[in-house]
């Protein structure tokens, strides 16, 4: 083999190893976005579509009775409750889960917890936290969150919704941006679609006011990634009422 062949063929080699390397990266990425996808989506097994984060009441006092006014609520809701409360707990949770510090999710969940006023708020995201925890574990299985899981089923823990969303991110190496992004989209589009049937609105109007979402989404998730669990807080005390006052409405068709 002559000196030419010889670093031909060794050029020829390492070429093929970077674009394996490469494949195997590309490859892994898209698993991490499908995964990301499959569980933010409102099919996913969480009862999560049910849930109004007290809305229903506005909506039956006719208090948000357009598109207009529950485009201007929900971006209040998101400024003021969401991304301040569980955009932050789903950050610090999928954190903890790619560290491996398992152990201080409890603490978090306690938490957020105790942000939540109204039992039924409460309730509602401890209900979807355990299913959306539940249906982790029996379609992917629960790498690292086993302890979670037991105290979740023993009561030791509430397993709120977004904590458990930000652990099963943090599991699979999802960073804490991306987990927290599709949280607030997923929890705006499951807001919307409560809206569609209830105000009602229009198919086409419900899209547009997920996109008018886009910005707000975008800039908050970036806000949250500055802030720990002690900058947690809520502060849309009229939301609060409002869930509380939807445990005596007639009719109810949500959780929350």
């Amino acid at each position: 083999m002559t000196m030419t062949t010889a670093i031909t063929t060794t050029i020829i080699t390492a070429t093929a190893m970077n674009i394996s390397r490469s494949s195997n990266f590309a490859a892994q990425d898209q698993e991490k976005q499908l995964f990301l996808l499959q569980v933010a989506n409102s099919s996913f097994p969480t009862g999560g579509f049910q849930h109004s984060y007290g809305f229903e009441t506005w909506f039956q006092s006719g208090a948000v009775h357009d598109a207009g006014t529950f485009r201007t609520a929900c971006r209040d809701w998101l400024r003021y409750s969401l991304a301040r409360s569980e955009g932050i707990a789903v950050a610090r949770a999928c954190d903890m889960a790619r560290f491996e510090d398992f152990d201080s999710l409890p603490a978090l969940d306690r938490k957020l917890g105790a942000l939540k006023l109204s039992r039924e708020a409460r309730e509602a995201s401890s209900m979807t936290g355990q299913a959306l925890l539940s249906s982790y574990g029996d379609i992917f299985g629960r790498p690292g969150l086993e302890g979670f899981a037991r105290q979740a089923e023993d009561g030791t823990v509430a397993a709120h919704h977004a904590v458990v969303f930000g652990a099963i991110c943090g599991a699979h190496d999802i960073g804490a941006p991306e987990a927290v992004l599709a949280f607030l989209q997923a929890a705006v589009t499951s807001l919307a679609g409560v809206a569609c049937r209830l105000i009602p609105l229009g198919q086409v109007e419900t899209q547009r006011t997920i996109t008018d979402a886009w910005p707000f989404i975008q800039a908050f998730s970036r806000e949250v990634m500055e802030l720990g669990i002690d900058d947690m807080n809520t502060a849309m005390l009229s939301l609060d009422v409002a869930a509380m006052q939807h445990e005596t409405l007639r009719g109810r068709l949500c959780i929350c």
